[in-house]
């Protein structure tokens, strides 16, 4: 029983982080121009002294990449926020990464509508 508590409470925290962190997020990618950043998801370790914040930045490949390198300097602040919001003994470490999926799901749904034979194994 403790352990379904655990997961529970996990993922409460990982909801309320996703929800704490799209504001000043949008915020930061409008200032940058990155354009549309969303949160697709935020693993949360056991302990809650990491998280990871995976991101989908609507863009070319490079532009979302770079945008991502630049959060991760920002980690810090983006951290601090999450500490004034949250009622955690402890604020997790942020870590971000690219999301791709929904570019490899546009990728597949292009392959998939096109008229060629042979594009779609290019």
């Amino acid at each position: 029983m403790p352990r379904e508590r655990e997961f529970s409470r996990l993922d409460r925290v990982a909801s309320t982080m996703k929800r704490v962190l799209a504001s000043p997020l949008g915020e930061i990618a409008r200032t940058e121009g990155a354009g549309l950043v969303s949160i697709t998801a935020v693993d949360v370790t056991s302990d809650m002294r990491h998280a990871s914040v995976s991101l989908s930045v609507f863009g070319e490949p490079d532009e979302a990449e770079a945008f991502v390198k630049r959060l991760r300097g920002r980690a810090s602040e983006l951290q601090h926020v999450l500490a004034r919001e949250m009622r955690t003994k402890r604020t997790p470490v942020l870590s971000f990464k690219l999301d791709d999926a929904i570019a490899r799901a546009d990728r597949i749904n292009r392959l998939l509508g096109s008229d060629e034979p042979g594009e779609a194994f290019d």
